[in-house]
């Protein structure tokens, strides 16, 4: 995987993360990809329950299940309006992002799974 400065993520005997800007999903004994999709460019990830939250390069937050057996990304938060390399904080219920130019707090559901079953989320 070309995670580059990326994050990766471990869950389940799976390994997530960018790989040169799309987003992979490796099974870790044998090294087999599963599926890589979703361009997110050089961005960084966080794992949360059963979702990725992936901050984009571009600067929206993306939320993609992590399941070995297909990528689906369930929900998108506008984010943030420049490029951005910050990897993201998660607090308790508060997803919090930033670059060199603005930060941003949000309030997610305090079960982060619920998010699977929302459309998109609106920003506190």
């Amino acid at each position: 995987m070309k995670s580059e400065f990326s994050n990766i993520v471990a869950r389940n005997g799976f390994i997530y993360g960018l790989d040169d800007g799309i987003l992979a999903c490796v099974e870790a004994a044998t090294g087999d990809r599963k599926w890589k999709d979703g361009r997110y460019g050089h961005g960084q990830l966080i794992l949360a329950d059963d979702l990725l939250l992936v901050q984009t390069e571009q600067g929206p937050i993306a939320l993609v299940e992590a399941n070995p057996a297909a990528y689906r990304e369930v929900a998108r938060l506008s984010g943030l309006s420049a490029k951005t390399w910050n990897t993201p904080a998660l607090a308790g219920e508060f997803l919090l992002i930033r670059n060199d130019q603005e930060a941003v707090c949000y309030r997610l559901p305090k079960r982060i799974s619920q998010v699977s079953e929302r459309a998109s989320l609106e920003g506190n």
